[in-house]
């Protein structure tokens, strides 16, 4: 397809041998720019006339406009014609002739158009170019600065790259080189066998990145593509936002590859060895030595912190902690692929020495902030509460207590027992209540309600303790209605009451419609609302009783009628009207409920699986992490389709026992609480390791004690191992 230039009186086309420009997006100053521009010798020129294929010619722009390490690529023959670039703020401003302009801005000189169209250069200009590049590299280096490179010979001034440049033939007369990623000054990049490099920036941009992605399916016919991604370069966040801390700033790159970057000297062009000299897990630091001029320099992969701790083993045990992950699993995974990573003790020794303090220390800022909210709002706190075991049955090593602040669903404190400290596991839930009251009393903040199962240690602890001080303590409905539910079953399976199984659905929705019925939480009213669902299924809807005296549904007759009405149900009345069961609905909770704690609870199995077991400040510090991420993403909406519409999904859980249930789609969570802690976690250990080993010294030793108080050798406990079978 043959592009045009726009501008009036320009007869310059894309086959022409001019370069040529997509407008930019429309919501850049720079589009209007454009059109003002082209207005100035075309007048019915407006925003509108601007299709996907309006073009200006280079001939419109100066030297200025365009990336200097495009053209010096160009013009050594390293770049075509159309994949030179414009800057991000560049605008046409000339109007004098197209081709002397062109030559001006150094655009199509003979030399570089021969060799660009030619295919290979000689190999003086090959070892011109090489030197020339490599001046380049020097000066990169000494802009970027390193302070091991500039302790080397003074003739490394240094270069903190190598390319093997040589003149490739992508076809017969196009030969397309590509710039390297580099991160740093230390970082080395090789010409793969399509691609030269060049370090002109240390981040592409939108429009190299695009580029370098779609490269293998470029073809020299398609001159528009240069400025296909023009309109992202500035629509889109750059690479080098701080605001994103997930931007990755790694490679993986394989060690042949690597070693290859050391096989040029960059000091003579000629061939030289590279060694490793050390290697402790991510960290490698290799040795180039030239045979023929005796250069020599060390280069490595990564930054040193305090002069012994390699900044990339360092954060990936932290990636590692603070996401969750386990260990073992990870670094077979790495391993598996081949990839040099840390060992497990070392992994151990970060998480005890640097990561656990970081997370505590996160968690006790956050824990303040939601505090200061908190004082900030009326009225006392409104809490739900629950314990969470670490395994099944009464055998639990740890109990952990949490409270979430229903008003702004966020975990407002965790306490973490292990049953050494209470006389049985059974305990560990009052003593983590206890625990957690104290704390939130230490920071003046009053509790106006709290909302727990019908754990009776709790609910007598809770009526001497916080009622008398205004406290009001209500029972969360879930917990109660499986309760009902399974005594439901159990007496629909009995000869004769058969039919109950038809009303028990009905049964439980009416225990829930029984409190969300009663908004000022009445106990009287409560009650005979759920007294009233024994006469309801005989088909009896006046009670009697002045708080409820008859049903608020209206007359069942016909269709309205979807199942038989029940037989005097002695047994029914019986479980359902139980003494303990009337008064645990009186306290039914009509407004806050304890499903964001189930909900926590199940997130807690991400960070914390109960197939595995934890020291004491392990299991904390995986539970703070839990927290973290439950108060980060506890507010998330409904994701929404591209028309605006909210996104459901329908499930078939095993408790609907073939039943299927609607749930909301939540939008993606977020993980920027990880990435903070990655980088405290940097910064931290750069201030100061010591204090760092300090909080943890300080947190270890406020654990309590090993559940094992006394040991046994190894030898002995061999010796006097039994077997229940014959051993052969």
């Amino acid at each position: 397809m043959v592009n045009y230039c726009v501008c009036g009186g320009c007869t310059n086309t894309s086959q022409s041998g001019h370069r040529v420009h997509l407008f930019p997006s429309r919501k850049t100053k720079r589009f209007r720019a454009w059109i003002r521009f082209v207005q100035v010798k075309r007048a019915d020129f407006t925003a509108s006339s601007v299709t996907a294929n309006s073009v200006i010619c280079g001939a419109h722009f100066t030297t200025e406009c365009y990336e200097s390490g495009d053209l010096m690529e160009f013009n050594m023959g390293f770049r075509c014609k159309d994949r030179v670039r414009l800057t991000k703020d560049a605008v046409p401003t000339v109007y004098t002739d197209s081709t002397q302009r062109e030559q001006k801005a150094g655009a199509s000189g003979q030399a570089s158009d021969g060799a660009s169209a030619g295919g290979c250069a000689t190999g003086r200009q090959a070892l011109h170019w090489k030197r020339e590049l490599s001046r380049v590299f020097a000066e990169s280096a000494v802009e970027f600065g390193d302070s091991d490179l500039a302790s080397l010979d003074a003739r490394l001034v240094d270069n903190g790259s190598q390319c093997n440049i040589r003149c490739l033939q992508r076809s017969a007369a196009v030969q397309v080189g590509l710039k390297p990623l580099m991160v740093n000054a230390e970082t080395q990049t090789e010409g793969t066998e399509q691609r030269a490099s060049t370090p002109q920036s240390t981040v592409p941009s939108e429009d190299e990145a695009d580029y370098m992605d779609h490269d293998e399916s470029w073809n020299s016919d398609e001159e528009m593509s240069s400025e296909s991604s023009e309109d992202d370069y500035e629509d889109e966040p750059s690479l080098e936002s701080p605001s994103d801390q997930n931007v990755p700033d790694k490679v993986i790159v394989g060690l042949t590859q690597l070693m290859a970057l050391f096989t040029i000297c960059c000091s003579c062009y000629g061939e030289s060895k590279g060694h490793i000299v050390y290697q402790k897990g991510t960290y490698l630091k290799i040795k180039q030595v030239c045979t023929q001029c005796d250069y020599q320099r060390v280069w490595q992969n990564q930054d040193i912190l305090h002069r012994n701790m390699p900044v990339f083993n360092l954060l990936l045990s932290g990636a590692i902690h603070f996401s969750g992950c386990m260990i073992s699993q990870t670094i077979r995974m790495l391993k598996l692929f081949g990839i040099q990573c840390i060992g497990i003790n070392t992994y151990f020794r970060h998480q005890r020495l640097y990561t656990i303090p970081t997370i505590i220390k996160a968690w006790q800022n956050q824990q303040m902030e939601i505090i200061t909210e908190l004082k900030t709002m009326d009225g006392g706190l409104i809490l739900s509460g629950d314990c969470r075991s670490d395994s099944p049955g009464h055998c639990a090593k740890y109990g952990s207590y949490t409270l979430i602040e229903d008003r702004i669903n966020k975990v407002l404190d965790l306490q973490l027992v292990q049953s050494s400290e209470v006389p049985s596991s059974n305990w560990c839930e009052i003593e983590g209540l206890k625990r957690s009251i104290h704390f939130l009393k230490s920071q003046d903040l009053q509790l106006s309600a709290i909302i727990t199962d019908r754990n009776r240690q709790v609910a007598k602890w809770v009526r001497q303790e916080l009622c008398p001080e205004g406290t009001s303590h209500f029972f969360d409905i879930w917990h109660i209605g499986k309760s009902v539910q399974k005594a439901l079953d159990t007496v629909s399976k009995e000869k004769g009451c058969e039919d109950l199984k038809l009303w028990r659905p009905a049964i439980v929705n009416h225990l829930y419609w029984t409190a969300a019925s009663t908004p000022n939480g009445d106990p009287n009213i409560m009650e005979a609302k759920w007294r009233s669902m024994v006469n309801h299924i005989q088909d009896i809807h006046e009670h009697g009783n002045p708080a409820f005296s008859h049903c608020a549904h209206p007359p069942l007759e016909g269709e309205a009628r979807e199942k038989e009405w029940l037989e005097p149900a002695i047994k029914l009345e019986a479980v359902t009207t139980r003494g303990a069961l009337v008064k645990d609905i009186r306290q039914l909770s009509p407004q806050h409920q304890t499903y964001s704690l189930e909900a926590f609870h199940s997130l807690i199995l991400r960070f914390a699986p109960k197939h595995t077991s934890y020291s004491y400040v392990g299991m904390y510090c995986r539970l703070l992490l839990a927290a973290l991420h439950y108060n980060a993403n506890g507010k998330r909406q409904i994701a929404e389709t591209s028309r605006g519409e909210a996104r459901y999904s329908v499930r078939y859980p095993r408790f609907r026992r073939g039943g299927w249930v609607v749930r909301p789609i939540k939008e993606k969570p977020s993980y920027e609480y990880a990435a903070a802690l990655v980088t405290s976690l940097k910064e931290r250990y750069a201030t100061s390791p010591r204090a760092l080993q300090e909080e943890s010294a300080t947190v270890s030793a406020a654990a309590p004690g090993p559940l094992t108080q006394h040991t046994i050798s190894k030898e002995e406990a061999i010796r006097l191992h039994l077997s229940r079978f014959n051993s052969q």
